[in-house]
């Protein structure tokens, strides 16, 4: 490829990422600026969750069992009790969620409300668990802070997860930002899991994640850290759901659970996401592999990097493989290909660490895309449902799903001890501690691995089943979105009372004027397109003299206009923040007043 051809190239990407930073493509409803602040700001929100995975209630977590003490049954009991109460208090979070009513929408304030206990939590359970403590005095304290991590964690990472459902109702542009969104999102709990290790071993010697103050010092600062730029997804994302403007939604638990009762596509994720708890065994053993069978906790964090990369080319795929395959057929070949690659680490980890990995990497590949997958269905699902009885419940649809997935969660913990007890993993008759080194041992270590990659191999398949019960396609979801907005363009216009024909006449006329006016955001795009060839053109006469002060007096321009629009926006959000509070409003004013001028710029540019 030659200059010209590349400059050409780079032209159009600065005309592309210039035109849609501010504005929607034709029939989308979301630009660049938001899908990067949502990208951005999903890598703290994992980042915050990834903290789970050193502090979480089981014997692969070295600061609970290796270096808190605490027994597998310890840890079991003490896992049955917080989920039973996570279960008793998901019907309360369930209503809550779908019966909060901001200006903001009802997802995005719990990235602050439920992100800030998150924190606390997390800091507690590193510096306010004594050491020397008896074990009992560790199960209170622990159970104390773990329950309140139990109930805002969900809520925080369900506010995530339901502002990607709700971003747009454009099927395939919902599921191509998720593609994007968790490209980039998972880069939080990479580099969490790569930078902890390390820096504990660089820090606390060979043995840094077995040393108390590796957790506490390293565990808040990430946190604060990813919580800092989960707000990024409050304050750039919008939730976007095609409904009349005045209606609210008021959900009781008994009304929910007839709604969710008639969900198929609710039924099929929440069944495969079931065994969740079961699939994950397989990453826990790599704690095991690190800190006894190496003995270096500090390469956890290379080997851990090393895995979760597998997530990426699956994550990438996504969208491709939903547009060609379809949600149903994408969906059961990535979960069938989990108990795939945990037959293939049955029949060759004793043969090294190297191949423990190998398979590892295999399984995450197969993992990375389902997050999507399962997003994208449960989303059309509930558009589904909306068009047909006129209401959503993501908020409890998530915490129903929850409830159910924890009790997977607690049996499969229930199945793990017992694997790790009849091997020898058991607590000390006098003091109550367990002692985790005799995992060093390969006649008790790799035995406990065979149990568990057998039930992963078992419950990775019962997770594939369900997919092949999915029957929405493409095509369903277009007429589904067309409904919708018909119906939404109805009530707004206040034609509900209005005959059939007089409603479908005034919409066709709403579609009409709509299809002007991308038309000419269409014609203004090839506008700016055909003037980028024509400067790529000239550049074959121009001298590099004569490009330099080109791009220099362009650059001059650009900055100009920038300096210009942010004056601009600066003068709007303050006369807004002004006027809301001269009416007495309260709450997000700045965030309000921001999207209004951003709203008020692209009918400006789309009447150009």
């Amino acid at each position: 490829m030659n200059t010209t051809a590349v400059k050409q190239q780079l032209q159009g990407l600065i005309i592309t990422l210039r035109t849609y930073w501010e504005r929607p493509r034709k029939n989308e409803y979301v630009n660049y600026r938001e899908v990067a602040g949502f990208s951005i700001g999903a890598m703290g929100v994992k980042a915050v969750n990834s903290m789970l995975g050193f502090i979480q209630l089981a014997p692969t977590c070295l600061l609970i069992a290796s270096v808190y003490g605490l027994s597998p049954r310890a840890i079991m009991v003490l896992f049955a009790i917080t989920n039973v109460i996570s279960i008793l208090k998901t019907p309360f979070v369930s209503m809550l969620v779908d019966n909060t009513d901001t200006k903001i929408g009802k997802f995005r304030p719990y990235l602050l409300w439920a992100g800030i206990p998150c924190v606390l939590s997390i800091i507690a359970l590193t510096w306010f668990i004594p050491l020397n403590a008896s074990s009992t005095v560790k199960i209170i304290l622990i159970g104390i802070y773990f329950n309140i991590l139990s109930i805002a964690q969900p809520l925080y990472n369900n506010a995530y997860m339901g502002i990607s459902q709700v971003i747009t109702p454009n099927s395939q542009e919902r599921t191509n930002i998720l593609g994007v969104s968790e490209f980039l999102g998972n880069l939080g709990p990479s580099i969490t899991n790569l930078l902890i290790p390390s820096l504990a071993g660089l820090f606390f010697g060979k043995n840094g994640m077995l040393d108390i103050r590796a957790y506490r010092i390293l565990l808040p600062a990430f946190s604060i850290i990813g919580f800092i730029m989960g707000l990024i997804v409050m304050y750039y994302s919008k939730e976007r759901v095609i409904k009349p403007k005045d209606e609210k939604e008021k959900i009781g638990f008994l009304e929910g659970m007839k709604y969710i009762s008639k969900n198929r596509y609710f039924w099929i994720v929440t069944i495969s996401k079931f065994f969740d708890g079961f699939k994950g065994g397989l990453s826990m053993m790599l704690t095991w592999v690190c800190a006894y069978q190496l003995q270096n906790t500090g390469i956890q964090g290379i080997l851990s990097t090393i895995v979760s990369v597998g997530y990426t080319p699956g994550i990438l795929l996504a969208p491709l493989l939903i547009k060609k395959l379809g949600s149903k057929k994408a969906a059961f070949i990535f979960h069938f290909l989990n108990p795939i690659a945990a037959l293939v680490m049955l029949m060759t980890f004793k043969n090294g660490f190297v191949f423990f990995v190998i398979s590892l990497f295999l399984y995450n590949f197969a993992l990375g895309p389902q997050y999507i997958m399962q997003t994208s269905m449960l989303s059309d699902g509930f558009d589904y449902q909306q068009d047909k009885e006129g209401i959503r419940i993501e908020g409890f649809a998530q915490n129903f799903m929850l409830m159910i997935t924890t009790i997977g969660t607690i049996l499969s913990t229930a199945v793990f001890t017992f694997i790790y007890e009849k091997n020898g993993l058991i607590a000390d008759a006098v003091t109550g501690l367990t002692d985790y080194s005799i995992l060093i041992n390969d006649s008790i270590r790799e035995p406990i691995i065979t149990g568990v990659i057998l039930v992963v191999i078992v419950t990775s398949l019962c997770s594939a089943l369900p997919y092949l019960f999915c029957n929405l396609n493409a095509k369903d979801m277009e007429q589904i979105k067309f409904s919708l907005e018909k119906k939404k363009f109805v009530h707004d216009a206040g034609l509900a009372d209005a005959e059939e024909a007089v409603q479908k006449e005034e919409f066709e006329k709403f579609l009409t004027q709509r299809e002007k006016e991308e038309a000419l955001l269409a014609e203004k795009l090839q506008k700016e397109k055909e003037q980028a060839k024509e400067q790529a053109d000239k550049y074959k006469n121009m001298s590099k003299e004569e490009i330099k002060a080109f791009q220099k007096e362009e650059k001059a321009r650009l900055s100009q206009e920038r300096r210009e629009l942010k004056e601009r926006k600066k003068a709007f959000i303050d006369q807004e923040i002004k006027r809301a509070k001269q009416n007495g409003e309260k709450g997000y004013i700045k965030i309000i007043a921001r999207e209004k001028f951003e709203e008020m710029i692209r009918k400006e540019q789309n009447a150009e």
